[in-house]
């Protein structure tokens, strides 16, 4: 018979990957593109992370289509959800919640580059569309370690241990995660298009007097 008692365990220097599926996606998502179909056709976009495709500007929570104002709630309502996961008495009338986003529409052979997100809390993004049918890792997000001075044998089964963790998204998917986990997306290999919204948010102190 054992004769050790369990304190606990601390997750220290872990990395939350909180995600959230939303119910009832169709309609919205329908919504969203074509909202994001005329903001396409109407801007040429920019360069970021994405390797061919199409990032628009990154002025998400600014725009007035219905679609991206009732996205935006429901990012607003995650970004609390995961803050008071790891933060239970986080004091949130105490602060203000500061973002930006843009959408991704990434085409055959688009990809995202290895980046993180700096001067940010929160990195996140949510699928549009995703191809159906897609093979092997096509358009499959990847994050990796941030502990990159680490050099340790790993246990089998144990996530903690990882140097790197793969996930293939699907359409009604919202995905939060710190901002200074590196990661990037695989090659889209449909010839659909693979659409999202990408988002950072932070919490700015609110003066009061």
């Amino acid at each position: 018979m054992s004769t050790l008692k369990l304190q606990g365990m601390q997750p220290l220097f872990y990395s939350p990957l909180t995600i959230f599926e939303m119910e009832d996606y169709q309609a919205l998502n329908s919504q969203l593109l074509s909202e994001i179909g005329a903001l396409q056709a109407d801007s040429s976009g920019m360069k970021r992370s994405n390797w061919g495709g199409w990032h628009s500007d990154d002025d998400f929570f600014m725009r007035s289509e219905p679609g991206f104002q009732a996205l935006r709630n429901h990012i607003v309502e995650a970004i609390q959800l995961a803050t008071k996961n790891v933060s239970p008495d986080f004091d949130f009338p105490l602060y203000s919640i500061q973002a930006e986003g843009w959408v991704n529409v990434l085409g055959h052979g688009g990809l995202n580059t290895p980046h993180d997100h700096p001067n940010w809390t929160w990195s996140g993004c949510y699928y549009v569309s995703v191809p159906e049918g897609d093979k092997d890792l096509s358009g499959s997000i990847e994050f990796f370690d941030t502990r990159t001075n680490v050099r340790t044998l790993a246990v089998d089964g144990a996530g903690c241990f990882a140097s790197k963790f793969i996930m293939k998204p699907q359409a009604g998917m919202l995905l939060i995660f710190p901002s200074y986990l590196r990661h990037w997306v695989y090659p889209n290999e449909s010839e659909e298009d693979r659409i999202s919204i990408a988002f950072n948010a932070r919490f700015a102190k609110t003066i009061r007097s």
